[in-house]
């Protein structure tokens, strides 16, 4: 039983490590003014500001084998103000190519 649990907790390790360096390698292939991520047990929340008061948040959550990306694009509430709307394009394609190396390196994400 004790070898189950380990076996369970080390998973998760490695998925929060796999996390760390898909944001890692995010970041260097984005231009974003700043990069944070932020830590809970089985999440991390980026937040990537792409202008004044404007950012795309990438929620990634994941338990054993399975894992879930959600996104949202404005400010801290997640509202496209109008003064944000020549960042919008920056935002999408931001958020296409995360979505994209997300699917890559994780298969938990990929249809099955």
């Amino acid at each position: 039983m004790g070898k189950c649990k380990y076996k369970k907790r080390k998973l998760v390790i490695g998925m929060r490590q796999q996390v760390e360096q898909y944001f890692r390698e995010l970041q260097g292939k984005i231009d974003a003014e700043a990069f944070t991520v932020e830590w809970r047990q089985h999440e991390a929340l980026a937040q990537i500001q792409l202008g004044d008061d404007f950012y795309l948040f990438i929620i990634f959550s994941w338990s054993d084998n399975d894992c879930v990306v959600e996104y949202m694009i404005g400010d801290e509430n997640a509202v496209i103000q109008a003064r944000h709307l020549d960042k919008l394009d920056q935002a999408v394609a931001t958020l296409k190519l995360a979505h994209r190396l997300a699917t890559e390196k994780f298969s938990c994400l990929r249809p099955s």
